[in-house]
């Protein structure tokens, strides 16, 4: 039989054993909230973040962004509100997309209503039960993004190589600049089924001697071979010349411009266009041809094959900005 000394001590002990892992548990449980708490704040500032992200790649200025904060009726929390101006020539469903595409790998709600008439779209971002954000989309009366628009024009390339095959065959609008040649003839039909554009270029390297055109030719030949060039490659936008051709240097230069003139064909040399042919730093280049652009003014690019697939990403990047790429012909 257990003596009451000892009884005492033993109560006292459990006592304080009980005391210490109560106090134990509450810190557990305080830090565990405290924790949540501060990764749903987290949450939220990353949710924001990378949703603002996506309005800026689509070139939706601050201007037509207006956060506010708004009471959630179902539980009574503060979330964030935002109304977003959607410009004239963007569409609500475009940017609904990014943003769905965007969070779909996270384990977030979306829920979206689109009403077709007035174009007005109210999205939420849902993480569990709890919604992180609102947004609403309407259209912006009168207010069109004015980036600016380019036009490209790929030169040297070989329209019988699968990756040039590949460029006619892709939705991209470009302008062939190609040396007159028999080879090319039957692929002109390819080019306009897939509503591309090509060009002329005139310089010393046209091989096929029908299609030459020499600095030392006759006045009568220079005509005679622009003839057979012309019913080869009647649909031609413009005539380019090298201008570090001996036939640009020569007066048969002058024979040309008349005769294209007669026929209102535009001919131009290389330097009317920006030209970042065979440039080693031509992504930086190009950006910065973009940022200091006029946005009144459209801009041809004149550069090579393995350029413009280099540039591809980042004119995919602008063009969602709101920049416009047209066919050269709008822009000559």
């Amino acid at each position: 039989m257990l003596s009451p000394k000892f009884r005492s001590k033993l109560l006292l002990s459990l006592f304080v054993l009980a005391v210490i892992l109560l106090a134990i548990n509450i810190l557990i449980n305080s830090n565990f909230n405290g924790t949540n708490s501060q990764e749903q704040i987290l949450d939220s500032k990353e949710i924001r973040g990378r949703f603002l992200t996506i309005l800026d790649n689509f070139g939706i200025e601050d201007k037509l962004i207006k956060e506010d904060l708004s009471k959630d009726k179902s539980t009574d929390r503060t979330i964030l509100f935002i109304k977003i101006q959607v410009p004239q020539d963007l569409s609500i469903p475009e940017v609904l997309q990014d943003i769905y595409q965007s969070f779909a790998k996270d384990s977030l709600i979306i829920s979206s209503v689109e009403k077709v008439k007035g174009g007005r779209s109210t999205l939420a971002l849902i993480k569990g039960k709890t919604v992180i954000l609102r947004a609403e989309f309407n259209y912006a009366k009168n207010i069109f993004r004015n980036k600016g628009s380019f036009a490209f024009i790929l030169k040297n390339a070989d329209l019988e190589e699968p990756s040039t095959s590949s460029l006619i065959e892709s939705s991209s609008k470009l302008n062939f600049l190609i040396r007159p040649d028999s080879k090319y003839i039957q692929i002109l039909n390819l080019l306009r089924e897939n509503n591309k554009q090509f060009s002329i270029l005139i310089d010393d390297d046209i091989s096929e001697q029908k299609f030459k055109l020499g600095a030392k030719f006759s006045e009568q030949r220079i005509i005679a071979v622009l003839q057979t060039v012309l019913k080869d490659f009647g649909n031609a936008v413009s005539f380019v010349i090298d201008e570090k051709s001996d036939f640009y240097k020569s007066s048969n230069r002058l024979v040309l411009e008349k005769e294209l003139s007669k026929r209102h064909i535009k001919l131009f040399t290389s330097s009317d266009f920006v030209n970042l042919e065979n440039n080693e730093n031509v992504v930086s280049s190009f950006q910065n041809v973009v940022e200091n652009r006029n946005p009144e003014k459209g801009l041809v690019i004149l550069l090579d094959e393995a350029s413009y697939l280099a540039i591809s990403p980042e004119i995919e990047k602008y063009k969602k900005r709101g920049y416009k790429i047209l066919n050269s012909s709008q822009l000559l």
